[in-house]
């Protein structure tokens, strides 16, 4: 069994979709992760769709804005798509989310110098 835990910022609104597993309707919420890769060095950021279909999906669906700091636990999945122009198959790659946390958004603070504290006291 495969797991993935990934930290990232949401690129676009969540989507919510109803398919059917079994002849159930199950909400799915539909959304895509910017990986921006390792802090101190340079990459091209890496965009993973996630799939959340727990029924949390419905409850966190809002919160789910552009920019929103997620971490994702899940399972790598595939899935096979069909190109309408060539008629070719493709293979696209998922998070299937077991868990999706949201995180806090700080507000960056400045840090006072040496002589704004002199001042201070």
């Amino acid at each position: 069994m495969n797991a993935i835990i990934l930290h990232g910022k949401v690129t676009k609104a969540a989507k919510m979709s109803l398919i059917y597993i079994e002849k159930k309707p199950v909400l799915v919420a539909v959304f895509t992760v910017a990986d921006i890769g390792l802090p101190y060095q340079r990459s091209d950021p890496l965009f993973i769709q996630v799939n959340y279909r727990k029924e949390a999906a419905s409850l966190i669906f809002g919160y789910l804005v552009e920019n929103k700091e997620v971490l994702v636990h899940g399972i790598l999945r595939q899935k096979f798509v069909r190109d309408e122009a060539s008629g070719t198959k493709q293979i696209r790659y998922f998070i299937l989310a077991d868990m999706v946390e949201l995180l806090p958004q700080f507000p960056k603070t400045e840090k006072k110098g040496a002589s704004e504290k002199e001042d201070e006291e």
